[in-house]
């Protein structure tokens, strides 16, 4: 029986390496507008064609890869305009997850849990280490996610900040600044979740994604 649950505890294949993809993705280990061959990428995960179907369709839906009949698949291209377009989104909508983290009942527990990915981007930023930053960030506004209480509104940010990635991840592998001013601006965020402020999480959360984004904004077009 246990062995059962087990198995039945697994998630799919072509979940998982939709997830792994995501992460060569992000990373530009694919490159944007990079051609996805079936055969090497089922070489390369040591999987069939079926899951990787089911992972491309995953990607699709995130955003980070495109499908044409008879043209294969591709990594979605970037480009400035559809930087523009997710960040004018996200805006409104971290903003709101903010707020509705500060008027829970357990504000400040929450604000506990934020803590221990933000100690990590700090430990990271000592150590140089803009990987490890990145990720802690991205662990830290999942969670956020996750806590906000609104299942729709999880679910919106969620798809926007798989679309997000790519660049977020260019602007911490361009500039040490950018990983200072995001523990600068999360430390505020959740020192006012855990004052339950809504409002002031809400303007800080704002303020902070439109810094973010007008830093990534100028680091992308340097690097094209």
């Amino acid at each position: 029986m246990a062995d059962l649950d087990e198995q039945l505890s697994l998630r799919p294949i072509g979940l998982e390496v939709a997830d792994r993809m995501e992460a060569a993705i992000v990373r530009e280990v694919f490159a944007p507008g990079e051609k996805l061959r079936e055969l090497d990428i089922c070489a390369r995960f040591g999987i069939s064609r079926s899951p990787l179907r089911e992972a491309f369709q995953v990607l699709e839906g995130r955003g980070l890869v495109e499908r044409r009949p008879r043209l294969g698949t591709r990594v979605t291209e970037m480009s400035v305009e559809n930087l523009d377009e997710i960040t004018t989104c996200r805006i409104p909508l971290e903003a709101t997850c903010s707020r509705l983290l500060a008027s829970r009942d357990d504000h400040r527990a929450v604000a506990t849990e934020l803590e221990v990915p933000l100690v990590s981007m700090r430990h990271a930023y000592k150590r140089g280490d803009f990987v490890a930053g990145f990720e802690a960030n991205v662990q830290m506004t999942a969670l956020m996610h996750a806590r906000c209480g609104n299942s729709v509104l999880q679910r919106l940010l969620d798809q926007l900040d798989k679309s997000a990635l790519r660049y977020r991840f260019r602007a911490y592998r361009s500039a040490t600044s950018v990983l200072d001013d995001m523990i600068e601006g999360n430390t505020a965020m959740v020192d006012a979740i855990r004052s339950g402020d809504g409002d002031r999480a809400a303007q800080v959360t704002a303020d902070l994604v439109e810094k973010a984004w007008q830093t990534t904004r100028t680091l992308f077009l340097e690097s094209t």
